[in-house]
């Protein structure tokens, strides 16, 4: 039996592009649900699961106007991204022989569900800081495991199961690492979205003024004075240093990108495929930080800032994706 066992060629076709178009809407889902809180509208839609009473796709296409289209256009994206999560699960369940992409497929079906209900509860609870927090988390997760049912499904896994001899163990634990900083940059910029800490730092390069802040009762009173003259609300010291460990998490994430990058060209492999990963993903990161710079600059354009949000996000999707990539492709994850 070959690694990919099918009823047909088209079964086959039809549902690598399901898992595909799945990551796509991820990112949008994703996007859709930075525009809801860029514009602060997450409580436009008071109840949950209606919306003013009507059910999903039955409310009026004329209502949805202000902040009610951003906030039940992501619900309607969301519900639409768990329906092709529920028929790619059951799809792969019964054409597909590999136990781990069954569960796996599973895992994101339950991913998705408890993403659905934290978004419900983000309502309800009238948008507590970790419900939201864990809302935007379990949305990063979902996307990096629909790259690995995608990656999965492909035809790039199935030629490297037949063909591929080298190994690319050299390249495994930088791909961890930068991964995971990543992550970790994604949780800190969650929480400084969610704690409104976002203009906390109201300059940029320089925060505060300061080349290298002091935390204390001077640079607190500096920046309380940028924000008066800018017509920004008051911050607590707490909330600006949440907003500087994200400067200093998205320095780390450069390092470990570069660090990457350079052992990728030291180990001289011939996959042209990881260096073109490796050149987007500098690519990414540098418009990451200029997206970074213009949130500030233009006090946080909600268009702009949301862009810098899903561009996070696909930072976090070709990560894990250089992480497929140097896995050993003859072993079931």
């Amino acid at each position: 039996m070959g690694e990919i066992s099918y009823s047909n060629k088209f079964a086959t076709i039809w549902v690598r592009r399901l898992s595909k178009l799945l990551v796509i809407s991820t990112l949008l889902l994703i996007f859709a649900g930075a525009l809801v809180k860029s514009h602060e509208v997450g409580l436009s839609v008071p109840d949950w699961p209606t919306s003013y009473g009507h059910q999903m796709f039955a409310f009026p296409l004329s209502d949805m106007i202000g902040g009610i289209f951003y906030e039940h256009g992501h619900r309607m994206i969301a519900t639409v991204v768990g329906l092709m999560t529920l028929i790619l699960a059951f799809t792969i369940y019964y054409t597909d022989h590999r136990i781990w992409l069954k569960k796996t497929a599973f895992f994101a079906l339950g991913l998705v569900i408890i993403q659905g209900l934290f978004g419900g509860l983000t309502v309800l609870l009238f948008l507590p800081t970790p419900v939201s927090v864990i809302h935007a988390l379990l949305a990063q997760t979902f996307l990096m495991v629909t790259i690995l049912i995608s990656y999965g499904l492909s035809k790039e896994r199935a030629n490297r199961m037949l063909n591929e001899s080298t190994d690319y163990k050299i390249l495994r634990f930088p791909t961890y690492i930068v991964t995971g900083l990543i992550f970790i940059q994604l949780i800190i910029g969650a929480l400084m979205r969610h704690t409104e800490s976002g203009l906390a730092i109201p300059d940029f390069p320089l925060s505060g003024g300061y080349i290298i802040p002091t935390f204390n009762q001077e640079m607190l009173n500096t920046i309380q004075s940028m924000q008066f003259e800018s017509g920004l609300p008051f911050v607590t010291l707490s909330q600006i240093i949440i907003h500087y460990f994200h400067r200093i998490g998205a320095l780390a994430v450069a390092i470990s990108i570069g660090w990457l990058t350079w052992k990728i060209i030291q180990s001289k492999i011939s996959n042209e495929r990881i260096y073109r990963l490796a050149g987007f993903l500098i690519t990414l990161l540098i418009i990451q930080i200029t997206l970074g710079a213009f949130t500030i600059w233009s006090v946080k354009e909600p268009f702009i800032t949301s862009i810098h949000v899903v561009n996070g996000a696909v930072i976090l999707g070709v990560s894990t994706l250089l992480i497929l990539r140097v896995s050993p492709a003859k072993v079931s994850w």
